[in-house]
């Protein structure tokens, strides 16, 4: 597995609306995607050519991760998996994006990431 770029970093919040006017309106970050209500859970944010995602998934035990752009997460997974690194989210796809969750040696949660239209960073 080689990733290619990193694709966003994302925090998983837990007020959507007080999270988003933090990033925009006190850091002053751009907002390239806005949240538009329950059913849009993911705003974006410009910081500098990197992205900033906000989550708000409780099912997931993480505060912040990482997503490394890869060229096909189904066989990155399984390059990993052949390495005994721990799976977390097996992989799933969404209308833009194809995504797993794997952890490093320390529990800190990974996201690859593999996007639709083939684009990186």
């Amino acid at each position: 597995m080689r990733p290619k770029a990193v694709d966003f970093v994302s925090y998983n919040v837990t007020d959507m609306a007080r999270s988003e006017a933090f990033y925009r309106d006190v850091l002053g970050l751009e907002v390239v995607v806005p949240w538009g209500g329950p059913e849009r859970r993911f705003p974006e944010f410009e910081a500098g050519g990197t992205t900033i995602s906000l989550t708000q998934l409780p099912q997931l035990p993480m505060q912040a991760i990482v997503a490394l752009a890869v060229e096909d997460v189904g066989a990155a997974v399984e390059e990993l998996r052949g390495r005994d690194v721990k799976i977390v989210m097996e992989p799933l796809e969404t209308e833009v994006c194809f995504m797993a969750i794997v952890t490093d040696p320390d529990d800190n949660q990974i996201l690859l990431h593999q996007r639709k239209d083939g684009t990186a960073g």
